[in-house]
């Protein structure tokens, strides 16, 4: 595929976890790339984005016109869909609706976990959404990114750590890979703007470093102040535990739950997570580190009140 002015399509521009989609839309418009993004609703982050300069369109995954409208004029886009249920669903119909406008190709954010016999249910579900793009005839890729996202911390353990000083999850000592939302979605944006980059379908890429959360509990103490201490349980209490920790906060997605106490499972017994240098290698820059992640959000791990805060 040839370089073009068409704008690349962005989606997930506004998601909260990770901000994957918002990254990407970011590093196009740093390369001089016209970006337009598909949002579910105006507000103020879609603001944000119109502000950056980023053509804004309304649409949903379940609502195939829309997405025909969205991919009006587009040649490259990028796919992400949270954790939950509809994943194939909507890759199916937006694949559907770009082989009706010319789209070309697309790099859909994966997981490691992406595969048929996956304990995940999220995992089997990628797989099948890889699946898709593939047999809808798209050049592209798939970044599977094989860490976590360091944004998880801010946002399954946040809480915790405020009001308990603990980590609880059943990772027990295995050490994940850790890797900030902004450098996937530098990679993201790399891959898209020079479709060269990529060498196989499936682009498996790295993190910079690897700790497991004892670790991360001391880095947070350290940067903090305050003890923070990881609480080892079961995959059957940190399942349950997600479980209510979700209607508490009004919500209810129990395919995050399985996949996370799935994947605490997993993760141990293939131990897939790397350390890699694909970070420098598609962006040019060197990683984010678990430190400065944790420095930049210190006040998130501070306990209100706190004479530190």
């Amino acid at each position: 595929m040839t370089a073009s002015v068409r704008p690349i399509l962005v989606t997930g521009a506004t998601g909260r976890i990770g901000g994957i989609g918002r990254h990407v839309a970011a590093e196009l418009l740093k390369r001089g790339l016209p970006v337009r993004a598909l949002v579910r609703r105006l507000d103020e982050r879609s603001e944000a984005l119109q502000a950056m300069g980023i053509h804004v369109v309304v649409g949903d995954f379940a609502d195939y016109t829309s997405l025909l409208a969205a991919l009006e004029g587009i040649e490259a886009a990028y796919f992400s869909y949270p954790v939950g249920a509809g994943l194939t669903e909507a890759a199916g119909l937006f694949a559907a609706a770009g082989r009706e406008r010319d789209l070309q190709l697309v790099v859909d954010l994966s997981l490691d976990a992406a595969f048929p016999e996956s304990p995940s249910p999220q995992g089997r579900a990628e797989w099948v959404a890889e699946r898709i793009f593939e047999w809808a005839g798209y050049e592209g890729a798939h970044l599977r990114v094989a860490a976590f996202f360091m944004e998880n911390l801010l946002a399954l353990y946040g809480r915790q750590i405020r009001e308990h000083g603990q980590i609880r999850n059943s990772f027990g000592d295995f050490e994940p890979s850790w890797i900030a939302g902004s450098d996937v979605g530098a990679m993201g944006a790399a891959l898209l703007a020079e479709p060269e980059l990529i060498t196989d379908r499936t682009t498996v890429v790295g993190a910079g470093e690897r700790a497991s959360h004892a670790t991360i509990a001391e880095i947070i103490s350290e940067a903090t102040g305050h003890p923070v201490r990881h609480q080892a349980l079961t995959p059957e209490e940190w399942h349950d535990e997600l479980i209510a920790n979700a209607a508490a906060a009004g919500q209810s997605n129990p395919i995050a739950a399985a996949h996370l106490s799935a994947q605490s499972v997993e993760l141990r017994r293939r131990n897939t997570h790397l350390v890699t240098h694909d970070i420098m290698r598609l962006t040019g820059r060197p990683a984010v580190t678990l430190k400065d992640f944790i420095a930049q959000n210190r006040d998130t791990f501070i306990p209100k009140g706190s004479a530190a805060e």
